[in-house]
């Protein structure tokens, strides 16, 4: 079958359509500012060409998903759903589960976002993986080689970090995120000294939790990183980027419900 998967994180919400699991084209993502104006386009373009995929497989009719963190935001792309495609979107935790084993001592705060980007990397490496959303938060989750999620950490993106300091540090700038270039020792100015800091420490925050669960697995996982700012990770600690994860999961979550 193929499926309009929709990702509405905090900071913008991505689009793509998959047949069996897999995606033909890149995603198209709206900021929250962008979504007003052009959220009926969007949900046109990736509607028609879900239904052609679907007639080109002889498959059943197509269908929409919804991945979210922002319950707001799915209140709207939902009724948008239902007013320009005529048909009525399929929630993530609400109207079916992600088909995914936990070892958490409260599997009802974990957000489904962490669970399908979970699914997704466990799916495609068929190994023990450990999971980097660099985003608004940077989250670092870990899945067992039985495919187990155990959980993860959670911590201040980029964004979130720099503008948490200039909030609540009154000389200091709100910076405009630039990664290091060339590996340098030091920050020759606050901003320098303010990105060095931010960037330094998410690389230094995933290398840490990469260690924590090698040691605990035994060996060390395959890290897939997903999100805005998953290219600023060195590539000595990334083996796989997958700019599409959380979507991908979602279409392969409502793909096993279906079935």
């Amino acid at each position: 079958m193929s499926v309009l998967a929709i990702d509405i994180g905090n900071t913008r919400v991505g689009f793509n359509v998959f047949t069996e699991g897999k995606a033909q084209d890149a995603a198209v993502r709206l900021t929250q500012a962008r979504l007003e104006e052009e959220l009926p386009g969007v949900l046109k373009n990736m509607w028609e060409k879900a239904q052609r995929e679907t007639q080109e497989n002889g498959a059943e009719e197509a269908e929409v998903v919804i991945a979210s963190v922002v319950p707001a935001v799915t209140q709207r792309v939902e009724r948008a759903v239902r007013e320009h495609l005529g048909t009525a979107a399929k929630v993530v935790g609400r109207d079916f589960k992600v088909p995914l084993k936990t070892a958490l001592t409260d599997d009802t705060t974990v957000g489904q976002d962490r669970l399908l980007g979970a699914l997704a990397a466990y799916v495609n490496v068929e190994a023990a993986c450990a999971i980097v959303h660099a985003g608004t938060a940077l989250v670092v989750d870990c899945v067992d080689a039985e495919g187990v999620f155990q959980g993860g950490a959670i911590a201040p993106g980029l964004a979130l970090g720099a503008r948490a300091l200039h909030e609540h540090a009154a000389q200091l700038p709100a910076v405009v995120l630039k990664a290091p270039a060339e590996n340098p020792v030091y920050g020759r100015d606050t901003q320098e000294a303010m990105n060095l800091g931010l960037y330094v420490g998410m690389r230094g925050t995933v290398r840490e939790l990469l260690e924590r669960y090698a040691t605990a697995l035994g060996s060390w996982p395959h890290v897939v990183a997903t999100g805005g700012d998953a290219q600023v990770l060195a590539a000595e600690i990334v083996d796989s980027f997958v700019p599409d994860l959380v979507l991908q999961g979602a279409a392969l979550a409502w793909e096993n419900a279906k079935n």
